[in-house]
């Protein structure tokens, strides 16, 4: 077994030695860590989704649906994760035909979406099996189908793409394996450049014509539902414009699903133009004969963390399309949770981003440090207001019937401009009976006051 030393020995000698034009396997790192996190918010999100109202079709298939977002985010970059020793390559392997399986699952989960918002016979029907047993036939067709193809095209270690494993202790010759049995293609060289970060070991996949359509399918299925919501939207907004913003949000989240998702293949296609062939074992760092270019290292990792993006993306608009009604306050924090991500997310990018230039250019990585967390620090205020602005352009302010009441009550009181002992006594009760939180009343009872000011 390779020995890299501890897990925080490790990670810390390969993060604060992280360098795009050296070893940038502690980026690498850094992403598929967000890559697990990211699988546990959605499981979270599927979790929140099912126990607002269990008895609801509709709940229990976004719940499944972000189910097999999250084993998709966890699986996407599980060799990146760690160090693996080559006893973990069966591991891998079979992790990456989880996440082949998860995309042709979510294939055809965005199919069946639209289903649910159809007033159309055939959509009733499928949304009555889906939301059912059939929603239970879903994995096991996608296993079939992809175990089927793999062993017509010769294997998953073809169909899917093999996992290629290499050791290195030091400067010098290193050793490989792959999760096929095979030998490594090329002899391993451990260049002098990475020597920071030994010893360590790296898992890099190839990427098969079966993966390479499945990667594919999820894009078209998230451009087929967002359209087709669309149409169920437009038509919504004549019959039942009362009934429009759980359809409009998601298929709000269906468009911002495919165009990360066209995000992800123009990425890939840039690649494979780069490369000029799809990646393979050969496209290794530790292959003599072949220069990986700075694009593969800059692009490469990217794919799968705007696959993760998309997921979080759809994860957020969807719980809050489905649970906005029966959870209180749910829209206010899951806008407050988008607002802060994308803020603190963008700031790490970015930082990382101009360290990294400042370095090679001037040899100076604090400089960028300084020119990105300063204009972050004095326009924190109007940047996280420009966020708000949009969280709430996606999710657009909405309220439950209790909280609906609450808000004419509280309006109905303070039409005199002063709120009396008595109807804030009653009030109370109100919110009490209600169960709505101190922190939810201030908030229903500020969001009336600006409305009415609005007004005037």
């Amino acid at each position: 077994m390779a020995d890299v030393g501890g897990p925080l020995a490790y990670y810390w000698r390969t993060i604060s030695n992280a360098d795009y034009s050296t070893s940038f396997i502690g980026y690498w790192h850094v992403l598929a860590v967000f890559s697990i996190v990211s699988a546990v918010f959605l499981v979270f999100l599927s979790a929140l989704i099912y126990r607002a109202d269990p008895t609801k079709g509709k709940n229990r298939f976004m719940a499944f649906m972000l189910m097999t977002e999250a084993l998709r985010c966890a699986t996407s970059m599980l060799f990146w994760l760690y160090s693996w020793p080559e006893t973990y390559l069966s591991f891998l392997a079979n992790a990456r035909i989880v996440y082949y399986i998860m995309s042709l699952q979510l294939f055809f989960l965005y199919v069946l979406a639209p289903s649910f918002y159809s007033r159309k016979g055939l959509g009733n029907q499928l949304s009555r099996f889906f939301s059912g047993r059939g929603l239970y036939l879903l994995p096991i067709m996608s296993m079939a189908v992809v175990f089927s193809i793999s062993m017509l095209m010769g294997g998953a270690h073809i169909a899917i793409g093999d996992i290629g494993w290499t050791y290195c202790s030091t400067v010098g010759s290193g050793t490989g394996a792959t999760a096929s049995g095979d030998s490594m293609p090329f002899p391993v060289t451990c260049p002098e450049s990475w020597d920071a970060v030994y010893p360590m070991t790296l898992s890099s996949p190839a990427l098969g014509l079966l993966s390479r359509i499945l990667l594919l399918l999820p894009t078209i299925g998230a451009i087929y539902a967002a359209f087709t919501i669309n149409k169920i939207y437009s038509k919504s907004k004549q019959d039942e414009p009362h009934n429009t913003v759980e359809i409009r949000a998601v298929q709000l989240g269906f468009f911002g699903k495919a165009v990360l998702q066209i995000t992800t293949i123009f990425m890939l296609f840039t690649l494979i133009g780069v490369l000029g062939e799809s990646p393979t074992l050969n496209t290794h760092p530790f292959n003599p004969d072949e220069q990986v270019p700075k694009m593969l290292i800059a692009i490469g990792p990217l794919l799968p963390t705007t696959v993760v993006l998309a997921a979080l993306f759809e994860g957020l608009v969807f719980t809050y399309a489905m649970v906005k009604n029966e959870v209180f306050g749910i829209d206010e924090k899951l806008r407050k949770g988008f607002t802060t991500a994308v803020f603190t997310g963008a700031f790490a990018v970015l930082f990382l981003f101009a360290t990294e230039a400042m370095e090679a250019v001037f040899d100076r990585g604090w400089i960028g440090g300084i020119l990105i967390g300063m204009p972050f620090i004095v326009l924190r205020k109007p940047i996280i207001s420009s966020l708000s602005k949009f969280s709430t352009l996606i999710m657009p302010e909405s309220f439950t019937p209790q909280e609906i009441t609450y808000v004419e009550l509280y309006k109905a009181a303070i039409s005199d401009g002063v709120v009396t002992e008595k109807e804030r006594s009653m009030l109370q009760i109100q919110a009490t009976s209600y169960g709505f939180t101190e922190e939810r009343v201030d908030f229903l009872e500020a969001f009336c006051r600006e409305s009415m000011t609005e007004e005037e």
